[in-house]
């Protein structure tokens, strides 16, 4: 076990769901104060996922360049900025270059704890590791939609939400200072040839792969970011009132992903990939047509899908990892630029609820695909 891996690591994914869940609860709001549409107002999301795409895709060729520590600190000052400018913006257009500013840092600052944490933990903690790194995440989304509301009360204006996030990664960034990880992160060895090779044997179905959890993380992030406008707009509830739902939802989350961080369970990772994806698309099914307490539960059903994916996929690929990790974040962009612009649409067209019925689809394909990927690619 390589500790100081795994502590920054947590801290990096604990500031990643903070201020990526922040938006969800102001959503409403910032609409109203730059009155626009649904559709224009999911350009906020679809810009973030776009620039998200990018720096995803893109860190592959930095981490050649530098090392994890250094990329990660360039993401810490960007978060920064990014949420000073989101902040401070007076116009629509201002704001949604910031939203692509903040997508670009969330980028380097999500996919670098992916790639650690399995370098950090021996064979046998590496799925709790990784489950335990994605329980931070849970916490810090707990915890987001709390600050919301809590800002939001005290000051009266969601402005103030985002500069009080933005204490978070200039933590993160002061951790990258200690002591401990002093000489400790190296510039990952590369070897043009031994990429080539990589790339040609692995390409396939690590896109594959990708594509999977990217409709999975589709579906829970269309339900984490839509759930207080659909507690508005469907149950006529208040913005303090609906942010506890989104609270709701993850503190399910993040006891599904301590579940998996500490038990360790012996059955197979497609096993559990398909158990989460049947219960939440049952959920979603009974949080629609029987009570909205039912989306919240979507927490706990879908939450050990990312980790144990990682872990899946650190297994099929020891040597690639960083190419691998960084095909699913930006494969992950990419679904959810299409995710925030098709439910955007629908509501505008049809409701909320139909949006989030429709989105039903991203867990269908993601299920078939769980359990095709061996026949496909492990004959």
């Amino acid at each position: 076990m390589i500790w100081p891996f795994i502590f920054l690591s947590y801290a990096s994914l604990f500031v990643f769901g903070l201020t990526d869940n922040i938006r969800g609860p102001l959503f409403p709001e910032i609409m109203k104060q730059f009155a626009v549409s649904d559709s224009m107002g999911s350009l906020m999301f679809a810009l973030s996922n776009i620039s998200g795409f990018f720096a995803s895709y893109g860190c592959r060729y930095l981490l050649r360049r530098y090392d994890r520590l250094s990329v990660l600190q360039g993401g810490a000052i960007a978060l920064t900025l990014s949420l000073w400018g989101l902040a401070s913006a007076t116009i629509f257009p201002v704001f949604l270059v910031c939203s692509f500013l903040f997508g670009l840092s969330l980028g380097v600052i999500g996919l670098v704890p992916n790639i650690l944490v399995p370098m950090g933990s021996s064979p046998h903690r590496k799925q709790q590791m990784l489950s335990g790194l994605h329980t931070m995440y849970g916490l810090a989304s707990l915890l987001a939609p709390l600050l919301a509301a809590s800002v939001e009360y005290l000051s009266g204006n969601w402005r103030w939400t985002f500069a009080t996030a933005s204490l978070a990664p200039l933590g993160l960034l002061a951790y990258t200072f200690h002591p401990s990880h002093k000489s400790l992160h190296t510039k990952a060895a590369f070897s043009a040839e031994a990429h080539k090779a990589n790339k040609q044997k692995n390409f396939q179905p690590q896109l594959f792969l990708a594509i999977m959890l990217s409709l999975a993380v589709a579906a829970e992030i269309m339900i984490s970011s839509r759930l207080a406008l659909y507690m508005q707009r469907t149950w006529n509830y208040n913005m303090e009132a609906s942010s506890l739902y989104v609270s709701y939802f993850f503190v399910c989350m993040m006891a599904g992903r301590l579940l998996f961080t500490l038990v360790h369970f012996k059955r197979s990772p497609q096993f559990h990939l398909t158990l989460s994806l049947i219960a939440t698309g049952l959920f979603i099914l009974a949080g629609l047509f029987i009570h909205p307490l039912f989306l919240t539960v979507t927490g706990f059903t879908i939450a050990p899908f990312y980790p144990l994916t990682i872990s899946w996929v650190s297994t099929e690929f020891p040597e690639d990892l960083d190419s691998a990790v960084s095909y699913m974040m930006a494969t992950d962009s990419i679904m959810l630029i299409a995710m925030h612009l098709g439910i955007g649409k629908l509501t505008d067209l049809f409701s909320i609820k139909t949006a989030l019925l429709a989105g039903l689809s991203f867990v269908v394909i993601s299920l078939v695909m769980v359990n095709t990927f061996k026949y496909l690619f492990r004959r």
